[in-house]
């Protein structure tokens, strides 16, 4: 199997490996968290040289946030704060609109941005930071699908229809479905941690019955304010981030008409003849270099006729149509056509390759993956982005882009991926291992966490990373481990019969199910249990009033990026 070029950038981070490639697809990026204040003050420095963000334009961003996070119920001091400073620099934190709020991770990340701005603080770098809301991307499995761990291995899917019509729409415009189906949808989620609480007694199986209806009155109470998934979406989120955490975090919505419209002087300084090629002939040499290296890169080259954002229709039945631009040019025209993928109605839109002037048409144009985070840098200078493995991938071939074009581009971060105990997940480790298992719950991968820990308040850093990383390969070489298993539990099925096959099966449903529940792998290829599970298993074991301290305490300076962490809620 090919490995991902993100490989690229963990292994240098954590081995010294692949340093020239990394220091060129990523920008020479920092060892530790630690590690952004110095390199901050030049981002810092080459903004101010673009004039992107004047004085007119940043008021008008902050009415803009002012509003929408007031809108949104989560415009806390805090937030206002964050929103006053974010001229100054900032740390970002993204994702897309995902239903019910997405999955675990989706607290991790901003958590992660605040961590580096008080890092850099304590450096005299001051920075804000937002999260920016990607709701313009067309409705697709992903975002319209999550799941709760259930006492199975598949986990119970949470699933918004997507109405006739609506096929080609950005998530931000489909529209919620009736109360009856949200009511449906709040006792699935019941009846699925229902069994798995019977693992617990008294008053720890109220307590967890307490924190599912918390989380359960944030969802209902964003669902009731809410006309579509988008702004469900984000009223969850805001709660979590602002009112829950307090972490005075913005959210910065891509599709809100007032950031569309200061976005469009990024989308014409992309689509000038000059960086529009440099765009191009730099993404396509790197996707080729990362391909020779024996890397997969994080999406493929671009056609010539790339047009670095999407045109919305706007007949009404289209519900705003998500279509493809194609670039050509007739002397000193650019002319991007397209066909509405809903209606099929052609469109065309002409400007001078030069100078580009799409102001008439902000409303209606949406950001693409390769070119959202240059656009938003032309709003908000911001220093630093915290991704995951997918972005990672990307991001190495629009960093080279951004340099050949001149542009400051923000640093990139992988935000800490974390594993986290439960109590199903630790009673069922206990019934596998009298089995003869290699259940993750087991002592050595306590002693491990539990260094990691030690060091860390001993102030012992460099053998707090190293216990990291062999932390790191403990949780992948038992993962790896326990399917060795499974497949021969399945090998031993085939050949048995009676009573034999039926203690044997209950046995793969139990390892089924740690698979599931710890590794988060409810199907094959699957992995990581903050990815895979709804925010609403982190936030049912941490509680409300924990949410995100397993992480603040966890992540501390010297720390080395994109490690891997347990958190044991137990203790």
């Amino acid at each position: 199997m090919v490995p991902s070029v993100n490989t690229i950038l963990q292994n240098y981070i954590w081995k010294g490996e692949n340093e020239k490639l990394a220091i060129q697809l990523y920008n020479s990026p920092p060892i530790t968290l630690d590690g952004f204040a110095e390199r901050a003050v030049a981002l810092k420095s080459q903004y101010a040289d673009t004039l992107w963000h004047i004085d007119e334009k940043m008021n008008l961003l902050e009415e803009a946030l002012v509003s929408s996070n007031r809108e949104l119920g989560c415009f806390t001091p805090e937030v206002k704060a964050s929103i006053s400073s974010l001229k100054e620099g900032a740390v970002e934190s993204a994702h897309q609109t995902v239903v019910l709020g997405g999955p675990a991770y989706i607290l991790n990340k901003p958590i992660t941005a605040k961590r580096i701005a008080e890092l850099c603080a304590e450096k005299d770098v001051n920075l804000s930071t937002y999260f920016c809301v990607a709701d313009y991307d067309i409705v697709q499995p992903e975002l319209t699908n999550v799941r709760i761990p259930v006492f199975g291995q598949g986990g119970t899917l949470v699933s918004i229809p997507v109405p006739q019509g609506f096929e080609y729409s950005p998530v931000n415009v489909l529209p919620l479905p009736g109360h009856e189906w949200y009511t449906q949808i709040e006792e699935e989620i019941r009846s699925s941690y229902r069994p798995m609480f019977k693992t617990l007694e008294g008053p720890s199986r109220s307590l967890f019955e307490e924190r599912l209806e918390h989380a359960l009155s944030i969802t209902r109470w964003s669902y009731s304010n809410s006309s579509s998934l988008g702004e469900w979406v984000k009223r969850i989120l805001g709660r979590l981030f602002n009112v829950e955490g307090n972490l005075g975090v913005p959210l910065v919505s891509a599709s809100h008409p007032k950031i569309r419209e200061l976005l469009t002087e990024g989308l014409e300084f992309l689509l000038m003849q000059e960086n529009r090629e440099l765009f191009l002939k730099t993404v396509n040499q790197i996707t080729t270099e990362i391909t020779d290296a024996g890397f997969n890169p994080g999406m493929g080259g671009r056609e010539q006729d790339y047009v670095p954002f999407y045109y919305e229709c706007t007949n009404k039945e289209c519900n705003s149509a998500r279509t493809e631009l194609h670039y050509s040019e007739q002397g000193n025209t650019a002319v991007l056509t397209g066909k509405c993928p809903s209606c099929s109605e052609p469109i065309v839109i002409e400007t001078s390759i030069d100078s580009p002037y799409l102001g008439e048409m902000a409303a209606n144009l949406s950001l693409r993956v390769d070119s959202r985070q240059m656009a938003i840098d032309t709003i908000i200078p911001t220093i630093v982005h915290v991704g995951g493995p997918g972005e990672a991938a990307y991001y190495s071939q629009v960093i080279p882009a951004a340099k050949a074009m001149s542009i400051p581009f923000p640093l990139f971060v992988r935000y800490p991926r974390v594993y986290f105990n439960t109590p199903w997940n630790e009673s069922l480790a206990r019934v596998l291992e009298e089995k003869g298992n290699t259940v993750l719950h087991r002592g050595e991968m306590f002693s491990l966490s539990g260094k990691v820990s030690r060091f860390r308040k001993k102030g012992r850093f460099d053998e707090m990373n190293d216990a990291i990383s062999d932390l790191s390969t403990f949780i992948l070489e038992t993962h790896s481990k326990l399917n060795q298993e499974h497949a021969q539990l399945e090998l031993e099925i085939e050949v048995k019969k009676g009573e034999e096959v039926e203690l044997l099966l209950s046995h793969k449903f139990d390892l089924e199910r740690y698979l599931s529940w710890t590794f988060g792998q409810f199907a094959e290829g699957k992995l990581g249990q903050e990815s895979s599970w709804s925010w609403i298993e982190w936030a049912i074991n941490s509680g409300f009033g924990n949410l995100f301290g397993p992480y603040e305490r966890a992540y501390v300076g010297p720390m080395k990026n994109g490690a891997t962490m347990f958190v044991n809620f137990a203790i």
